[in-house]
Order: C-alpha cells, then structure tokens, then sequence
C-alpha cells in the first residue's frame, strides 16, 4: 500500500512539473513558424503545407483565396515559388511578433526579408498569420500580406 501511495505521488509530481515547464504558446508558435520558412527555402511543399489547418484563407493586396485542401495548399506554393523574385535564394525572419487573440488563436506579424545567392535583399515584405491550436498543435488558418512599416 506504501509504495502504491508513493508510485501515485510521484507520478503526479511529474505532471505538475511538466505542466509547470510546458513552453509558452508565443515559443510554440514562433518555433513553428522557424520551421515553415526552413521547409519554404527547401522548397518542400508537402512539408509547407503541414503547418496549416485547411481552409485556410489567404489575402494579398490583389484578393483573396480560400484553399480548402493540402493539395490546394502545395498547388499554391508551387506557383508562388514559380513566381518569386528572380534570383531567390533563401529568407531571413527580420522580426516577429506574437499576440494572443484568444487562449486558441494567435496572431504572428512578421517582417521578413528575401535575398539571393550573393546575399543581396531581393524583397522585404510582412505578413500576418493566424495560427490556432487543432489536435493539440499550432498550425496556421490565415496568411495576410500588410505593409510594411
């Protein structure tokens, strides 16, 4: 009975620690973001489209799209990559900001700039996405192109 009572405390010790020392949502997130533009550079677009909870709506300073399915996720990011700046090499996350918008939905704003092989800003952009927590993961819903400031 001794040891059961002691095998109960110590388990629920390690819950409280574990609980206590889970990383914030901001940390989650922004760890999550790192890792899209990683897959984004590699031009893995399966990897890409794993970081997002479909629909997913997508808005630009031209309109904006709803994709339904993964499918229409990578379609997407194959043309954009079809398209992107001549001589792309790789991205630099310039700032991030991350807001809770609820305890399930969080607001990334991120500036980020472009370049090409010899280190030379080809864009600079910002944009905003929107990220909520599905199956017990941070993935995004929304991508915004802003200005930037």
């Amino acid at each position: 009975m001794r040891s059961v009572f002691l095998c109960i405390t110590l388990a629920l010790s390690a819950l409280v620690c574990a609980d206590h020392h889970e990383a914030s949502p901001q940390v989650l997130i922004e760890a999550k973001y790192n890792q899209y533009i990683r897959d984004f550079i590699a031009k893995d677009y399966e990897a890409i489209a794993s970081h997002f909870n479909p629909p997913i709506q997508r808005t630009t300073f031209e309109g904006s799209l709803v994709l339904e399915t993964k499918e229409e996720i990578v379609a997407m990011y194959q043309n954009m990559m079809a398209n992107i700046q001549e001589g792309y090499s790789y991205s630099e996350i310039d700032s991030i900001d991350i807001q809770a918008m609820s305890s399930t939905t969080y607001a990334a704003d991120v500036n980020f700039t472009r370049y090409n092989a010899s280190n030379e800003a080809v864009f600079g952009g910002r944009s905003i996405y929107l990220f909520g927590k599905q199956s017990g993961a941070w993935k995004m819903f929304s991508m915004i192109q802003a200005e930037r400031e």
